[in-house]
């Protein structure tokens, strides 16, 4: 019989520093690395689930020998995760996990175990106040290159603020470790729309 899942809260620091430490990827040793991931790129989905789990507890803060080889077991044990929102050492992660479609309407769909986002902006650079926008959020981009009208990229905050410039994000396809958020609003051409999900509290089994 499964275990019956328990409630676990959303901590965006432990999110964060998850995010800062595997940010830029190619600087992190390969004996430090605990999931996989796509070196050539189309990778921010992945990242950011990554992000997602270590806020819910998935990941013990750390990246000496000792903590990775923690991590690295609670990860083939799938710990915060579930049968349809899990990545691994060796596999980008279920479409739920690494597409950024399926990522937003996996967090946002009602569900009695997993991870549990809601919308809470969408629009222009112009119509979404930036103050909006907290620490351990999900943004995510349409690209114009990549599928006019179609979200394509996704950024995890790391620190709010009352303005584009004061908010900091990190992402991959392109590495970003702590990047301003004018990175991208400053481009409306390219990333002409956004939306923001919040994370909190959720059931997993273990």
């Amino acid at each position: 019989m499964s275990p019956s899942p328990a409630v676990y809260e959303y901590d965006p620091e432990n999110g964060s520093r998850y995010a800062q430490a595997y940010a830029l990827y190619f600087r992190v040793p390969a004996d430090r690395r605990i999931f996989f991931y796509d070196a050539a790129g189309s990778d921010c989905a992945n990242f950011a689930s990554q992000c997602i789990w270590a806020a819910y507890g998935g990941w013990l803060p750390g990246t000496d020998q000792p903590t990775v080889a923690l991590n690295s077991q609670r990860v083939k044990q799938n710990v915060r995760q579930t049968s349809l929102w899990y990545g691994s050492a060796s596999f980008s992660g279920t479409t739920r996990w690494c597409r950024v479609e399926e990522l937003f309407s996996y967090l946002t769909a009602a569900k009695a175990s997993g991870p549990q986002g809601e919308l809470v902006a969408e629009g222009t650079w112009d119509s979404v106040r930036p103050e909006l926008i907290r620490r351990g959020d999900l943004i995510q981009l349409v690209v114009t290159g990549y599928a006019p009208h179609r979200y394509g990229h996704s950024l995890y905050v790391t620190r709010q603020g009352p303005a584009f410039g004061d908010i900091l994000i990190c992402c991959h396809s392109y590495d970003r470790l702590n990047a301003p958020l004018t990175s991208f609003s400053s481009l409306p051409g390219a990333y002409p729309k956004l939306r923001v999900v919040r994370l909190r509290r959720a059931s997993f089994p273990k």
